[in-house]
């Protein structure tokens, strides 16, 4: 299996080493950026596993940046980072689809990985209750096959 592959987008160029470092330690593999449209860019050329997102910055709003990015990527988990975390900010986030939030700074450095592993977990839960679900009428199709004895309703159905 691969390691996951996540974009890290904060405007404070003096997060991301600690964060990078953390994140790489864990096995992760990351990109980093500091200007949302340089991170769009990416998302055309390569696919990835999760988008780390700071919320507030200048050029575009973390939840512009997430709308954009998920009609790139509509598979990528998205975890929001916030030192602003408002009961305001956390009802966008559950309403824009994000799998997670974080408030900073960060008590432990534990914390950021967990979230990170836990918004995967997360995201790939869905995809495949998504898969479950669209399955689903192929087996119960299989199953009345399989279980017609006469025929003349096998060749009905």
């Amino acid at each position: 299996m691969t390691c996951a592959h996540i974009i890290f987008l904060d405007d404070e160029p003096g997060i991301t080493p600690l964060c990078v470092r953390l994140l790489v330690r864990a096995g992760f593999k990351v990109t980093t950026y500091v200007k949302p449209r340089d991170a769009l860019g990416s998302l055309h050329r390569t696919d990835v596993d999760l988008l780390l997102v700071d919320i507030r910055m200048p050029e575009m709003g973390g939840f512009e940046f997430i709308a954009e990015a998920m009609a790139l990527q509509p598979d990528a988990a998205i975890l929001i980072m916030t030192g602003f975390g408002t009961v305001e900010t956390a009802i966008q986030a559950l309403r824009q689809g994000v799998d997670g939030l974080i408030l900073k700074p960060f008590e432990k450095g534990e914390e950021l990985v967990q979230a990170v592993r836990q918004a995967l977990s997360d995201k790939q839960e869905k995809r495949d209750v998504a898969r479950s679900q669209a399955l689903r009428p192929l087996f119960d199709i299989t199953e009345s096959l399989l279980s017609e004895t006469r025929f003349d309703r096998l060749v009905s159905l």
